[in-house]
């Protein structure tokens, strides 16, 4: 008698396949760890190398244990949370329209947080993540320094739209976002590190990207995000030196003397106090498009849009439909006309109602009390994540936009729980669940 054998599913695994699929896994490993590289550079390589991640994590070894960790994690729940609500929302619009909504890149992208779990395992992997970002963040403000003086030429755009200027592969306030978030890095690593030179480099680097932010780029989005994260540094180093009252006490001092340093420099006065009073005049009395005068026109057509379903919201992806079919009774509504309200709260409140914006709200706060449980630095820099893209949505459209997107997702996605590993301690692999 013949004993046949299902090859498919009774095969040994050999050692040279082990072998491949341990090869495999690295290869998904760096894929993530660039994928951070490429976020604040470029949109193609990003998806490219997310892909090529995916691909690595589900030819990997260990596919289930690494998984099964993955998903436990604080912030991979979090993502996974949102994602089950952008999915309820997503069946709410195909219901409502017929049109399939499950295509939307904001809802996939909340997965993304479980993938980069599943590939970066231990703490140095993750820190290897977050140096990669450093790294391109690092670059985009040492052209920008070079465009500034003539030894790098300007992009073509800038000859057309002056904002541009010094901006090198994302606009202004793409780039400095990304240059604010390397800016708290480089205060978290230095105010934690034993090492005096390091201590000093990373101020002295930090300080430069913040020059670069506030002199060269002036986007006034970078100008609002400021205030709140400055003022938690400021926080953070009082709070080292003092306890209770005096630390409140001291840290206020500071704020305001840091916020008058900040106003008496020319940049932020013109672009917060007299472009926008002149944008804002400008839209009251001719209706003319200003940047200011748009997100006005924007949230105040968005309020009877939420008013219409203040429960539960329109579905996924519905804002803009809506907008636009609101607009074609308004004459002379063309130059208003953009795909987000400019407004992360409204643009969920549309979409996802009053109970996605709680849920959202949440999120955040769990978020922030799971960095607050970290140790230095990494508490520092997440602290300082959330509270950039939660001051920058207050008058942008972060989740709507690719690029603030992923280097949110990614980079909360890329938490270590380990220790620094380059300070001469920590050295040993330390898992991060």
């Amino acid at each position: 008698m013949i004993h046949y054998v299902n090859h498919l599913t009774a095969a040994p695994s050999t050692p040279l396949l082990q072998a491949l699929r341990a090869r495999l896994l690295t290869l998904g490993q760096w894929c993530a760890v660039l994928s951070l590289f490429a976020a604040p550079i470029n949109k193609p390589a990003t998806n490219i190398l997310i892909g090529l991640g995916l691909l690595g994590s589900l030819a990997g070894t260990g596919l289930v244990e690494r998984w099964r960790a993955a998903v436990r994690e604080p912030v991979v729940i979090g993502f996974l949370v949102w994602f089950a609500v952008l999915l309820a929302s997503a069946l709410h619009a195909t219901l409502t329209t017929g049109a399939s909504m499950f295509s939307e890149a904001g809802l996939w992208g909340c997965l993304y947080p479980a993938l980069i779990a599943s590939l970066l395992r231990d703490s140095r992997w993750r820190w290897r993540a977050l140096a990669a970002f450093a790294v391109a963040a690092g670059l985009v403000v040492v052209i920008s320094y070079l465009m500034q003086f003539g030894l790098v030429p300007q992009r073509a755009v800038a000859e057309i739209q002056p904002s541009m200027r010094n901006t090198v592969f994302k606009e202004y306030t793409q780039q400095g976002l990304a240059s604010l978030i390397l800016m708290s890095m480089l205060v978290a690593i230095g105010l934690n590190s034993p090492n005096r030179r390091w201590r000093v480099a990373a101020l002295l680097g930090a300080a430069v990207v913040l020059a670069n932010v506030v002199l060269l780029i002036q986007s006034r989005t970078t100008y609002i995000v400021l205030l709140p994260l400055l003022g938690y540094w400021i926080y953070r180093l009082v709070a080292h030196r003092f306890n209770g009252w005096r630390t409140l006490i001291i840290s206020a001092g500071l704020i305001v003397l840091t916020i008058g340093s900040l106003w008496s420099t020319p940049s932020i006065r013109e672009r917060m106090l007299s472009s926008i009073t002149e944008e804002v005049d400008s839209y009251l009395v001719t209706q003319q498009p200003t940047s200011s005068g748009i997100r006005l026109w924007l949230w105040q057509q968005t309020l009877p849009i939420i008013a219409d379903a203040p429960v539960f919201g329109h579905g996924l992806n519905q804002w803009e439909p809506l907008y636009l079919e609101q607009m074609r009774d308004i004459p002379g509504s063309a130059p208003f006309i953009t795909g987000h309200p400019h407004q992360e709260a409204l643009l969920i409140l549309a979409e996802e109602g009053t109970v996605g914006l709680l849920v959202f709200i949440g999120l955040l706060l769990g978020f922030a009390a799971h960095a607050h449980k970290l140790p230095s630095p990494q508490k520092g820099i997440f602290a300082s994540i959330l509270i950039i893209y939660v001051a920058a949505g207050l008058a942008n459209g972060l989740w709507s936009n690719f690029t603030h997107r992923h280097v949110f997702i990614l980079l909360m996605a890329c938490i270590p729980l380990g220790s620094f590993p380059w300070y001469g301690v920590g050295r040993e692999r330390e898992s991060t669940s």
